[in-house]
């Protein structure tokens, strides 16, 4: 690693900041969800997530590198590229665990440590080779985004199989499928060349982005079993997760039946983003009210 300008933006790209944000901010929910308040030990946690996070997503360059040279989406990475080398990357990602699990274990417990290196080895040894071999690999990407939410209940002592804990893993669970869909329709052509499955080779990107509406809403029907599992405490936050469900489920149904094809993966892309996060704010808000 040199000096030059693009060293701290190479080291940003391996941590994948968005989807370390992401997961972040999942743990968050879960921890808030589950002791209704913000505490001292929260930023602790957060950061150790968060470097974990990173570390895991350090790897993951690692792991995916030759495939990562043939995908024009990927191609400048920092590995294939050449301006990072794997022993570097290597190097990197296991600071960044070390120092997060270190953190965790200290201020929180050696059972969110544990899940954060379940999900690592999970994201890299078991997803990641899947994605070679089947499309349905989405399901075991899936586990990775629910496995943080559980780290924000464990740290805050909560029942990580209480019913309230597991429906909204569940949620989590659904949510993810047409995220990860979307993503497949629309890099299919740079899998393909990658030599990962890929879902364009069987389906027709049409059907694919339909299915993908129909998930949508059936993720959506699933948040209205809130009340049934004593997650909302407020009117209000009702009325909201409504009106976020309405709202989805109308422009669902306006792109399913006007046919568009200009931005077909751009619509629903934003779409299950707006539900995820819409419904884990609606969380936050209502434990902390």
């Amino acid at each position: 690693m040199g000096s030059n300008p693009t060293t701290v933006k190479d080291i940003f790209s391996l941590a994948k900041v968005m989807v370390t944000a992401s997961i972040t901010f999942t743990t968050f929910t879960g921890y808030v969800m589950t002791s209704g308040r913000m505490d001292a030990l929260l930023l602790p946690t957060l950061m150790g997530v968060l470097l974990m996070a990173a570390g895991a997503s350090a790897f993951n360059h690692f792991m995916e590198r030759e495939s990562d040279k043939v995908m024009p989406r990927t191609a400048n990475r920092p590995l294939p590229s050449g301006r990072f080398s794997p022993l570097g990357v290597v190097l990197v990602g296991s600071l960044w665990l070390v120092v997060g699990g270190i953190l965790l274990y200290v201020y929180v417990g050696w059972l969110v440590v544990a899940l954060g290196l379940f999900n690592t080895v999970w994201y890299n040894l078991v997803y990641t080779p899947l994605k070679r071999i089947s499309v349905y690999a989405l399901f075991a990407g899936t586990i990775t985004g629910v496995v943080p939410l559980f780290m924000g209940i464990a740290a805050a002592n909560g029942n990580l199989f209480h019913h309230q804990a597991v429906f909204v893993g569940f949620f989590m669970l659904i949510w993810q499928v047409p995220h990860f869909l979307i993503l497949l329709v629309k890099y299919g052509k740079e899998y393909e060349l990658a030599g990962l499955a890929s879902v364009t080779s069987k389906f027709k990107p049409r059907r694919v982005i339909l299915i993908a509406y129909l998930w949508i809403i059936a993720s959506c029907v699933a948040t209205l079993y809130l009340p049934l599992f004593g997650l909302l405490h407020h009117t209000v936050t009702g009325y909201v997760i409504l009106a976020i469900v309405i709202a989805v489920v109308t422009l669902v149904s306006i792109n399913v039946f006007t046919k568009s094809k200009s931005d077909q993966f751009k619509v629903p892309f934003i779409l299950t983003n707006i539900m995820q996060a819409g419904f884990m704010l609606c969380l936050v808000v209502d434990s902390l009210v």
